[in-house]
């Protein structure tokens, strides 16, 4: 314990003895100028700290030069013959002078297979055998298995994409490829949507580009033609000069329209925000709506979408829901324009625009063609018969109707129907999953209130579900309380 006491003692007397010791960064020093330059020190000097003395006279300092980072003195005339004193203050290093770890010549030159420690190499990259320079490649492969109690075992693989860059020096890429069929689309509750479902391919310069895939045709600058559509296609847009002071631009598409184009006149109820449901152009009740088509109206001004704006809408559902930023009131004119999907025929579009600009004078040509395939159905397929009574119809939409109901195997993944009577009353289909009687899958079309025996009663995982309802004879007259029939228009 002594021992202990007697350390801590001669410690503390020897910090004393430290602290008592000034240090300082100012020298004071001889010199004689035998030569034109001189080195002060071994330090950097502060500028602006030197004072040279003759005779404790201070020199002109225009008499010298000092390089005080090198610590070097230069007489710009001929050097004084007396002895001088010397005051200036140093830095802690010498920052114009050399520093190392190690002297250079130690170091060993790389021979023969032994690498030179002291050299940095950065490490090799595996080469890459579809490597393109500038050309930025992103994406993923999966791979899944699938099976249950209800269903054989499969293997599911899906690709997803991405390119940016330059393939030439000219021309650039961007691609969005995937082979994943996604069946949702983008929330409608914000005012910027992310697409899913994009899949393309865009070639482009600064003179022209090429879009092949999903894309979305808008109107050109023009008052007499407004359109907007989400298609997948072909599409060629170039701009030129075919003379000093003119510019022709000049664009083509030859696409498939994903949608159909609506527009509906909502009335609203006092003090009821929503949701409205939008219907399509033949009265359909259940649509999805395009994500990003539509267009909502309330007395002539367009609204915005979103939550902290003045609407929000779900596509899969076509139901729209007004915020409080706007009222709703029984005077107030709704009206939403927008594209839903329609999966009865294919539907092409043709688009050729040009408009060439000569100085203050602008001319426009603007074509657009839309059109249905009918003779390329996507849900049926029509028979002969079928196509006979659609000839036959004519202009009334209720003649061109066939039966809808198909006799097929027990399906547990399909809502299938029996086939019954009820009070004299038949054919009657009545839902059902029994596999012994449930054989009949039944196509249901809104045919308007009062004009069919069938309205929707329940909503499955496998679709819909419609229930018959008897109908009522007031005066002899029968009178049908449904607004579906089980036929196909």
């Amino acid at each position: 314990m002594p021992r202990t006491f007697l350390l801590l003692a001669l410690i503390a007397l020897q910090l004393d003895t430290f602290a008592q010791v000034p240090v300082t960064s100012l020298r004071e020093k001889l010199l004689l100028p035998d030569k034109d330059s001189l080195d002060l020190d071994t330090l950097s000097i502060v500028p602006g700290s030197l004072t040279l003395y003759q005779d404790s006279v201070a020199l002109d300092p225009s008499a010298y030069e000092l390089l005080p980072y090198q610590a070097l003195l230069i007489w710009k005339g001929s050097p004084p013959t007396d002895t001088l004193r010397a005051t200036y203050r140093v830095m802690p290093l010498l920052l114009g002078g050399t520093f190392r770890h190690k002297d250079p010549d130690q170091l060993i030159s790389a021979t023969g297979d032994r690498e030179d420690p002291f050299r940095y190499v950065p490490p090799r990259q595996a080469s890459d055998l579809f490597a393109t320079q500038g050309l930025n490649k992103s994406g993923s492969i999966s791979r899944g298995v699938l099976f249950g109690n209800n269903q054989d075992l499969s293997v599911n693989s899906t690709l997803n994409l991405e390119l940016s860059g330059r393939l030439t020096d000219r021309i650039q890429v961007l691609a969005s490829v995937t082979d994943n069929n996604i069946p949702i689309q983008a929330g409608g509750n914000t005012l910027e949507l992310q697409d899913f479902d994009q899949v393309f391919i865009k070639l482009f310069d600064k003179d022209w580009e090429l879009i092949a895939g999903d894309f979305v045709l808008q109107r050109p600058n023009s008052h007499f033609l407004t359109y907007l559509k989400k298609t997948k296609g072909l599409s060629f847009n170039t701009t030129l000069e075919p003379w000093e002071g003119a510019t022709d631009r000049a664009g083509a598409s030859v696409a498939i329209s994903k949608g159909k184009f609506a527009r509906n006149l909502i009335q609203g109820v006092e003090g009821v925000q929503g949701p409205y449901r939008l219907q399509g152009n033949e009265g359909e009740s259940f649509i999805i709506v395009l994500s990003g088509t539509e267009r909502v109206f309330i007395d002539g001004v367009q609204l915005t979408r979103g939550q902290d704006h003045d609407y929000v809408i779900d596509y899969n559902t076509a139901e729209v829901t007004f915020t409080a930023n706007k009222l709703i009131t029984k005077d107030r004119r709704i009206v939403v324009e927008f594209q839903y999907s329609d999966k009865n025929y294919v539907r092409s579009l043709v688009r050729v625009d040009n408009e060439l600009e000569v100085g203050n004078s602008t001319l426009r040509l603007n074509v657009y063609s839309e059109q249905d395939h009918r003779n390329q159905t996507l849900q049926q397929s029509l028979t002969p018969e079928e196509k006979e009574v659609l000839a036959e119809a004519g202009d009334d939409p209720l003649a061109a109707t066939v039966p809808g109901a198909d006799s097929v195997a027990f399906d547990a993944d399909q809502v299938l129907y029996r086939l019954t009577d009820s009070l004299g009353y038949t054919p009657v289909y009545v839902y059902s999953t029994d596999p012994e009687v449930a054989n009949w899958r039944v196509s249901f079309t809104r045919v308007g209130t009062g004009n069919g025996d069938y309205v929707q009663s329940e909503f499955t995982p496998n679709g819909r579900v419609f229930s018959w309802v008897p109908p009522d004879t007031v005066n002899g007259v029968l009178v049908r309380n449904g607004d579906h029939a089980p036929v196909r228009v």
